[in-house]
């Protein structure tokens, strides 16, 4: 079995503590807690817990030559079974500043930065039998086009034999990104996408769902979605659980190669619940949790509702232990 390649958005991530949400008053000065550094984004999040779940990762991003790229690289690189291939770009390093006041939900501030200048023409997909890509909304150069270069990488892949998986991620409605028709783009790029792993959320702001979450819609999306062409479904709902949707066997070939069962994942239609936790340290980088959690199942041969149970209980551990860098398995 070959490696898997977690290509798309990486940042640093910088999250202060905070007693009391955050204010931007003028002129005043607020007392915060220490804060944590952290690597963000699918290629540090997924990318990490697939490789400390078992998985041998090839990681692909794009950082500036500053502090912050150099933290990056520091990061990544002491990740055993992680083999990050970074692409130097002449633009700032990318970071996000996570706001996780008490009883709220998170807030980000994000600046794209050398996510901008990642070339997905140049990735490279040798000894790989998957591919992972997270976050295009956040990801100018990606967005362009209508996502032809995206398709074009996913294409390049499906040609090769490779699995392919996409995940998205919030849309800034004032980002270059609120602009791009992200349901026609969608329309482009899941003929050739086998796994596709958003949030309830990421969905929301793209097909405007009902908020908060609602079952009976993510389970309508699913079919929806089903019928563009993807051959795998995954909906996280956070506290509301998971949902999964499967399309018809012969949709499921190139995942058989990578240890899918098509005769028991075929038509399959899932939702199991959030996993109770012990203790809530961050529920950033819980998502990609799932998601590498379903790619790391369904590797091991494991049926669809295994999978999924999998994925809640990989999702849980991450929240429960500090994040994604924090993450040292399941117990």
């Amino acid at each position: 079995m070959g490696k898997v390649a977690v290509v798309g958005h990486l940042c640093v991530d910088i999250r202060p503590q905070l007693t009391e949400p955050p204010t931007l008053e003028p002129g005043t000065l607020r007392q915060v807690g220490p804060a944590t550094i952290a690597l963000g984004g699918a290629v540090a999040n997924t990318g990490r817990v697939l490789a400390v779940l078992g998985t041998p990762v090839i990681g692909w991003g794009a950082v500036g030559s500053d502090d912050l790229g150099a933290i990056i690289r520091s990061h990544l690189g002491r990740i055993p079974g992680f083999a990050f291939r970074p692409q130097a770009v002449p633009l700032g390093s990318s970071y996000t500043i996570v706001l996780e006041p008490p009883e709220s939900d998170r807030a980000f501030w994000n600046y794209p930065g050398s996510n901008a200048g990642l070339d997905l023409a140049a990735v490279a997909l040798d000894d790989v039998d998957l591919l992972h890509f997270g976050y295009p909304s956040l990801m100018p150069g990606v967005c362009a086009d209508g996502g032809a270069g995206l398709v074009d990488l996913f294409t390049r892949a499906n040609g090769a034999g490779i699995a392919t998986s996409l995940d998205l991620a919030w849309i800034d409605p004032l980002s270059d990104a609120g602009r791009v028709d992200w349901a026609a783009l969608l329309g482009r790029v899941l003929p050739v996408t086998d796994i596709l792993c958003p949030s309830y959320d990421d969905l929301a702001c793209i097909f405007d769902l009902p908020a908060p979450f609602d079952a009976r819609a993510a389970e309508d999306l699913i079919e929806r979605l089903l019928g563009q062409g993807v051959g795998v479904v995954m909906v996280t709902g956070g506290t509301d659980g998971i949902l999964l949707g499967v399309g018809e066997q012969h949709r499921l070939d190139r995942l058989a190669s990578c240890g899918l069962q098509p005769d028991e994942w075929a038509g399959a239609r899932l939702r199991v619940p959030a996993r109770a936790l012990s203790q809530v340290s961050t529920t950033t980088g819980a998502g990609d949790a799932a998601t590498a959690g379903l790619l790391s199942g369904l590797r091991a041969g494991l049926g669809p509702r295994a999978a999924l149970e999998f994925a809640a209980g990989v999702a849980a551990a991450v929240i429960e232990q500090g994040g994604t860098e924090a993450f040292t398995g399941l117990r």
